[in-house]
């Protein structure tokens, strides 16, 4: 039997926590991952291509992926579970991840720009990292006391859709990594934004931010009203940030290369919309 087919499919809720996703998500996921695979075939034709018996199944592929993810084991178990070497399980997980950041995306930077009446949030988490062999001072967190890489998220507050992911590292402030990211927003968007914006109005006038208490200077109560409210509002993204460390290669300490974060982020963002139904 495959792996995939050894799975409790008859029990909705084990397969969600074994993989991350539900049994119609990921049959959806596998169609997609096949249309796309054909239609490249069909654009690039070849006489020969080599080995066409693979190991796995393309399901069991994209269960491994998923699985990777979800769990972030080390890839000698990995390659334990599904009875393959470990070379060739960090094949097919680097092929297929890719395969599933082309047919599932996020969207697009331009709905940023489409929308005037849109309320926006913005956050930016934090994920601990091995140390650096190069570089350590630019990753080091003062806040977190350690290596780290900064994930900076933008959803709708209406939908919770995840509409962009920006990374920065460590060291960097979170206004920072907004600059830096260069994102174009409607001006007429509402921002909902935490204290560690101070100074988006001079980027974004439609912005809500915290009002911070100054030396000697309590605040008052309708500041106090007003911090508590913009919370109430805020809390939504800190629920979707719940919903992406669901999968735990983005909330434990990362062990991969720098340059494939953006690659995970991208590929567990669009995973969350998917599961959620925010696409």
């Amino acid at each position: 039997m495959t792996p995939y087919a050894q799975l409790p499919t008859n029990k909705p809720e084990e397969f969600m926590r074994m993989v991350g996703l539900s049994k119609e998500d990921f049959q959806h996921l596998n169609k997609k991952l096949c249309a796309y695979i054909d239609a490249q075939k069909a654009l690039h034709p070849l006489t020969r291509r080599g080995r066409k018996d693979s190991k796995l199944a393309l399901e069991d592929r994209l269960l491994l992926t998923l699985y990777y993810l979800r769990h972030y084991p080390i890839l000698i178990n990995l390659a334990v579970v599904f009875g393959i070497s470990e070379s060739y399980c960090h094949k097919v997980y680097a092929r297929t991840v890719r395969l599933l950041a082309k047919v599932e995306k996020l969207p697009n930077r331009k709905v940023l720009l489409e929308d005037p009446a849109a309320t926006l949030a913005i956050d930016v988490s934090e994920q601990p990292i091995e140390r650096p062999v190069k570089g350590q001072k630019a990753y080091y967190s003062g806040k977190k006391k350690r290596h780290t890489i900064k994930a900076q998220l933008v959803i709708c507050a209406l939908t919770l859709t995840i509409l962009s992911v920006v990374l920065g590292k460590g060291q960097q402030h979170d206004f920072s990594v907004f600059k830096d990211s260069r994102l174009l927003l409607h001006p007429d968007a509402r921002l909902l934004a935490d204290s560690g914006y101070q100074g988006m109005h001079q980027h974004h006038q439609n912005s809500t931010l915290p009002i911070k208490k100054k030396k000697g200077q309590p605040l008052s109560t309708e500041d106090k009203a007003h911090n508590k409210a913009l919370s109430k509002q805020r809390v939504f993204i800190e629920h979707v940030n719940r919903r992406c460390k669901i999968f735990r290669i983005i909330k434990d300490v990362y062990r991969g290369k720098h340059k494939n974060y953006s690659l995970t982020w991208n590929v567990v963002a669009a995973l969350v919309n998917l599961r959620y139904g925010c696409i």
